[in-house]
């Protein structure tokens, strides 16, 4: 043995030692921003409503959490929803599907996909929907169109307006036809809301797909915002639709930006601003509301035709 090999011999234990020590230091510290990649540490993104401090886009949060940022003082109540067969086909995969649910409520602390909520925002009491799309990708089944029916009941029984978070990919493949049935249902929900006047407003976080697209954002009084200009909204893929066309999809398809300006997006509200904006539309839609039933019974004091008949007439 020369005398390289002895001085390996006796400084590699050392060295194994020195490599393997424990550091006091937490490996969670350290976050990546998903617009600009830049690398964020964890405080400073939590304390800046998860936000990039560097460009300003909100990341993506569990609803807790934004129920947390969205309510005053942050105090809020869940609401149970309707509890439904999370596997009814018992569907087949190299992992049960029921197994891969249990998995996901463990970690979540939540039965499926979306939770509701009650409280006030800026003393506004308002019921709110909101997914998680780390919940199995967020996807609709008939737990989570059920839910969805039924913060739109409680919004009418309560007589409080209704907001909707949506963040997911779109129907649960393994609910096959019962999670297409979610859409006309959800649909309903929001009819019912407009026929007792109380604001409907969905805010689409990134990325929102398939039939919530299709259901969700189409109701005539129904106000759509996104909270960032690059918020994924869309029905299908775009390497689908251009493979479908033929043709090159133009910059930003499928983003709130873009469609913000064809009308689809009525307004784009940053996270920072969501309390003071919403509380603000609220409050002008709650007043309109109570300012509108009041003209109308003056008017009809004065007038004695009622409404019905001038709208027959």
């Amino acid at each position: 043995m020369n005398w390289i090999e002895k001085i390996s011999k006796k400084l590699k234990p050392k060295l194994d030692n020195l490599f393997r020590r424990k550091s006091n230091i937490p490996d969670n510290l350290w976050t990546n921003c998903a617009a600009c990649s830049d690398i964020i540490y964890k405080e400073d993104i939590e304390n800046n409503l998860y936000c990039c401090t560097k460009c300003q886009e909100p990341q993506q949060i569990l609803p807790r959490q934004r129920f947390e940022i969205l309510f005053d003082e942050g105090k809020f109540e869940e609401l149970e929803t309707p509890r439904l067969s999370s596997d009814p086909l018992h569907w087949k995969d190299i992992t049960p599907y029921k197994d891969k649910v249990k998995t996901a409520r463990k970690k979540f602390n939540q039965r499926h996909a979306a939770l509701v909520a009650t409280g006030n925002i800026k003393n506004i009491k308002t019921v709110v929907y909101c997914m998680n799309q780390k919940f199995l990708g967020g996807s609709v089944g008939i737990e989570e169109g059920e839910a969805f029916v039924f913060a739109c009941k409680y919004a009418v029984e309560q007589s409080i307006p209704f907001i909707a978070f949506p963040q997911t990919g779109g129907q649960k493949m393994q609910h096959s036809a019962y999670a297409l049935m979610q859409m006309p249902k959800s649909i309903i929900g929001l009819q019912m809301l407009e026929e007792k006047g109380i604001p409907a407003i969905i805010m689409a976080t990134s990325p929102v797909a398939g039939g919530v697209t299709a259901s969700w954002f189409y109701g005539p009084s129904v106000f759509v915002f996104a909270e960032s200009e690059h918020t994924k909204i869309m029905f299908a893929g775009p390497n689908v639709i251009k493979r479908t066309i033929g043709e090159d999809l133009p910059d930003g398809f499928q983003t709130a930006g873009y469609l913000l300006k064809k009308g689809f997006v009525d307004r784009i509200i940053h996270r920072k601003n969501h309390r003071e904006e919403l509380s603000n539309l609220l409050s002008i839609l709650l007043n309109l509301k109570n300012t509108q039933a009041t003209s109308s019974l003056d008017a009809t004091d004065e007038n004695p035709i009622s409404s019905q008949q001038t709208l027959s007439a």
